[in-house]
C-alpha cells in the first residue's frame, strides 16, 4: 500500500487545449438565446444553423447546432479567434459604436495586464511585421486596414463589424527602435473583458505578421 501510495502522480490540471475546449463551450452557453435581431445589429448574417460574421479580411460561420466556427472552406478557426467572435456575438447590449482613440492602459481593467500587453502586443509587433515601414503597410493592406492619422504610419482595422482599432506606428531611428500604439474604443469593455481585449490585441498582431485564423 505504501509503495502505491508513493507513486500514485497527484491530480494534474488540464492542460492549454482542454481549457481551450471549455472556454469555446462556455461562449457558445453564452450565445444561447441571442435574438436574430441582436445578431443583426450585431452585423452578422444569420442562417439556418447560426451565423456569418465578417472578421477583418474574411467570414467566420458559427454554426449553433454543431458548435463550430469555421471559415468558408470548412476549416476550423483558431480556439482564439472563435471565442473572440463568440464573445461578440453573445453581447447583449448595444454600445455606442467609437472611434478607436484609447490606449489599452487607460481602460479601468487594464492594471494587472499592462506590463503582459506590452510584450505580447507591442513588443511582438515591432519585433516582427513592424521593423519596417513597406512590410507593415503589405500587412495591412492584406487584411483590408483603411490609412488613418497618426505616427509615421497608421491604419484602422474593423476587426469585428462594430469594433475596430487604430495601428499607430513609427519608424525607427539611429536612437530609438520603432514603436507603436494601438488605440481602442473607449467602450471597448462593453464587449470584451480585460483577458479578451489583451488576447485580441495579440490576435490582430499574429494575424498582421501572416498567422492564419
Amino acid at each position: 500500500m505504501n509503495g502505491e501510495q508513493s507513486t500514485r502522480r497527484p491530480p494534474q490540471p488540464p492542460g492549454p487545449q482542454k481549457n481551450l475546449e471549455r472556454a469555446t463551450q462556455l461562449a457558445f452557453d453564452k450565445l444561447e438565446g441571442q435574438t436574430r435581431e441582436q445578431l443583426v445589429w450585431l452585423g452578422a448574417e444569420p442562417t439556418a444553423t447560426g451565423c456569418r460574421l465578417r472578421v477583418l479580411d474574411d467570414w467566420f460561420e458559427v454554426d449553433l447546432q454543431t458548435r463550430r466556427v469555421v471559415l468558408p472552406g470548412g476549416r476550423p478557426v483558431r480556439p482564439h479567434w472563435g471565442i473572440l467572435a463568440l464573445h461578440y456575438l453573445a453581447v447583449r447590449t448595444r454600445p455606442e459604436r467609437l472611434a478607436p482613440e484609447v490606449t489599452f492602459a487607460d481602460l479601468a481593467a487594464a492594471r494587472s495586464y499592462a506590463s503582459v500587453y506590452d510584450g505580447r502586443v507591442i513588443g511582438r509587433l515591432c519585433g516582427t511585421v513592424g521593423r519596417e515601414a513597406e512590410m507593415l503597410q503589405t500587412a495591412a493592406k492584406r487584411l483590408g486596414g483603411h490609412r488613418a492619422l497618426g505616427g509615421d504610419l497608421a491604419f484602422d482595422f474593423d476587426v469585428f463589424p462594430r469594433v475596430n482599432l487604430r495601428l499607430v506606428w513609427h519608424e525607427p531611428d539611429e536612437e530609438f527602435p520603432p514603436s507603436a500604439t494601438l488605440l481602442l474604443p473607449a467602450n471597448i469593455e462593453e464587449y470584451f473583458c480585460a483577458e479578451d481585449i489583451v488576447v485580441l490585441s495579440e490576435s490582430l498582431v499574429a494575424r498582421l505578421a501572416g498567422r492564419p485564423f
